[in-house]
């Protein structure tokens, strides 16, 4: 017995070929990135990024000067020609001209009118007077049928629902009278879905009972 058979080795003493290792492909670490980042990608390339980087920081040619001035500005929307004053980009020394960039957002809401003889003919009603409807419809018009703030303006005591019917009812009134047929006005919002004045309370009755109440009640 030698060493071979207490170490359980064979006794064919030719030496067996090792098999190569396969040898990992290696890539090269793309440049603008630090180490440390890409071994966390695992060695994969990011991704491709879907907006250019280099886009979002465009330098201006050479021969165009930016610089920002204090300049004053109107606005068309308003009708005092009040001249207050912004920061603005010029470019060569040249200011933008046109309108205040924001005056495009001077819009206000569509408010139907109507005539002393409409109102005679269409409008009357036991509970509200000439006077209150067309100081509710001046209201309209100057606060885009905000109805809260419509309500907290009104000089008497009715209710936000209550002006809602007295409007959208005069509204509809109007349209019906001027259309054609009535078919043509069937689409419309104001008569294809009428203000319900009764729904429209018992909705927020029941609103205002379940917010209000406690911990135990729900």
């Amino acid at each position: 017995m030698d060493a071979k058979d207490i170490l359980g080795l064979p006794k064919n003493s030719v030496p067996q070929e090792r098999k190569p290792r396969p040898q990992k492909d290696s890539q090269r670490k793309p440049g603008g990135i630090s180490r440390e980042v890409y071994a966390l990608t695992g060695g994969l390339a990011p991704p491709k990024p879907a907006i250019d980087a280099s886009q979002l920081k465009k330098r201006p040619p050479p021969d165009e000067k930016i610089t920002w001035q204090w300049l004053p500005f109107t606005n068309s929307a308003r009708k005092d020609n009040l001249q207050l004053y912004h920061w603005v980009r010029v470019v060569n020394g040249i200011p933008p001209t046109g309108d205040y960039s924001f005056a495009k957002y001077n819009k206000s809401v569509d408010i139907v009118k109507y005539t002393d003889e409409e109102y005679e003919k269409y409008l009357t009603d036991p509970v509200w007077t000439k006077e209150a409807t067309d100081q509710l419809f001046e209201l309209c018009q100057q606060f885009d049928l905000r109805f809260i703030v419509i309500a907290d303006r009104f000089p008497s005591s009715w209710t936000v629902e209550e002006l809602k019917d007295r409007y959208y009812s005069v509204a509809r009134a109007i349209l019906s009278a001027r259309a054609p047929s009535p078919g043509d006005i069937s689409g419309h919002p104001l008569v294809k879905e009428p203000y319900n004045v009764s729904q429209e309370t018992k909705r927020k009755q029941a609103l205002s009972k379940v917010l209000s109440q406690t911990k135990q009640q729900e």
